[in-house]
């Protein structure tokens, strides 16, 4: 009985909490509904609160597509509007504030390209993500054409800089020492070298460098153009440093002067230079040799002054040190003239006079003349108060002799062609009157010195002048 009572009263308390429910759904279920729909309303309101919509601006570099486009028709183009483009990026503030300009990317497809050469520049996004975001663009890009032209271009290798102290830069080689280049032919027909920079400053041995090239024109001035391009981005280069070394300069006279002159001397400025190579190169040489052929100069020669450039008598592998690429010569050439000296016969000595024997110029004759020949430097300071005289009396005894004049210490470069001949007596020492009975001989005895005969005026002057004695005495 009870547990019917138990089974009565849990059904009607089920029973009345399902009233409850239905009513709460039915009752009032209009107003019900549009609270739900409030609170998504505001649901939503509050989500876009917190992050709203946003748009920013981002300038980024425009690349060109399909340039390929362009040079199937052997054409080149250079941008000259468009190159940046400004993109509006539009989305949840979220996603937006995480962006950057290397995020977005524009593009201008070269294919596309109008008649005016503009093309729409479109941007996109470079990754994805997890929101929608919307890109704007309304910018063009707008080139301009040129034929495609090319040319092979040697490369030239520009160093600055200073080595070490005692080291000088020798040889610098480019590969490829040759590169093409091409591009609009208006820019490239300007090109007039291709340029490469090597700094060398402080280097004490060999080395290379990869070295980006440039372009010039003939006036040195840099060639730029968005359209050029070089077979070769990239230029390897090889410099030399050699060791330097300091060597004396001799010029080696050849031939001869044109008859009537002679050479007299060489100066050569500077005296030394400096020289460079490897230390093993270096040790073969003390000094540089410059061979110089006087043949048939004069004294109006153009040659005599002369500007020699030291490389042509270095050996191989040795180089000048800059500075000393040449040196100046200045040869020096006297024309050869001939000069009639007249002295005093009271001045003539004798020489070489036996014991016991005197000797005196006799005659009506007070003077004695001479011809030389010589450089006319020499001559011009030669007269009769500076020549040394005399009269060799060798060999011979008591007479009266017809003998040759001789010059003493006369310069190597003057030649005697003519000197006259005088009558020397010889006597015996105390003898009185030394003139009476004396006999005299017309032609000078076998024993005498040989008197020397006229000669033409030599190329090279030297010294005739017959035997000369040690001592030399006169009454």
């Amino acid at each position: 009985m009870k547990k019917e009572n138990d089974n009565t009263s849990s059904r009607e308390a089920k029973n009345q909490t399902d009233s409850t429910i239905r009513k709460f759904f039915v009752n009032n279920a209009g107003m019900k509904l549009i609270s739900v729909i409030i609170a998504i309303i505001v649901w939503a309101v509050i989500i876009n609160i917190d992050d709203p919509y946003k748009t920013r601006s981002f300038t980024v570099e425009v690349e060109t597509i399909n340039e390929n486009a362009l040079n199937s028709v052997n054409k080149v183009y250079e941008v000259i509007e468009g190159s940046t483009a400004v993109v509006k990026v539009k989305g949840k503030k979220s996603v937006v504030d995480r962006l950057g300009a290397s995020d977005i990317r524009a593009t201008a497809d070269l294919a596309d390209l109008s008649a005016v050469n503009a093309v729409a520049i479109q941007p996109s996004l470079r990754k994805i993500l997890s929101s929608d975001v919307f890109l704007e663009c309304t910018q063009v890009l707008r080139v301009s054409l040129e034929n495609r032209e090319s040319k092979q271009v040697k490369v030239n290798v520009i160093a600055s800089g200073e080595p070490a102290e005692g080291y000088t830069l020798g040889e610098c080689t480019a590969k490829p020492n040759m590169i093409e280049v091409a591009g609009g032919e208006s820019a490239v027909s300007q090109i007039a070298s291709v340029r490469v920079f090597l700094n060398v400053n402080g280097a004490t041995e060999d080395f290379a460098k990869k070295l980006v090239p440039v372009a010039y024109d003939e006036d040195g001035n840099k060639v730029e153009s968005s359209t050029l391009s070089f077979s070769n981005s990239i230029i390897r280069v090889f410099a030399q440093i050699l060791e330097d070394k300091a060597v004396p300069v001799k010029v080696k006279i050849t031939g001869e002067p044109a008859s009537g002159y002679e050479y007299v001397t060489t100066d050569c400025l500077p005296e030394k230079v400096e020289i460079a190579g490897t230390s093993r190169r270096l040790s073969r040489i003390s000094s540089v040799i410059i061979p110089v052929d006087i043949s048939g100069m004069t004294t109006a020669s153009s040659q005599l002054e002369q500007d020699i450039y030291i490389s042509d008598y270095l050996p191989e592998g040795i180089t000048p040190v800059a500075g000393f690429e040449n040196v100046s010569i200045r040869i020096t050439l006297e024309q050869v003239i001939k000069k009639n000296i007249d002295i005093s016969t009271s001045s003539i000595g004798f020489s070489s006079l036996a014991d016991g024997l005197k000797a005196e110029i006799t005659g009506d004759t007070d003077r004695a003349s001479l011809l030389v020949s010589g450089r006319a430097s020499v001559l011009n300071s030669i007269n009769s108060t500076n020549i040394n005289a005399y009269v060799n009396c060798n060999g011979l005894v008591e007479g009266v002799y017809t003998l040759p004049v001789i010059i003493k210490d006369l310069e190597e470069s003057c030649t005697v062609i003519e000197t006259s001949k005088l009558k020397v007596r010889i006597y015996k020492e105390g003898q009185q009157n030394p003139g009476v009975g004396s006999e005299e001989f017309p032609v000078t005895p076998a024993s005498a010195p040989p008197v020397a005969e006229s000669t033409p005026v030599p190329e090279e002057g030297s010294n005739v002048t017959g035997t000369e004695a040690p001592d030399i005495g006169g009454e």
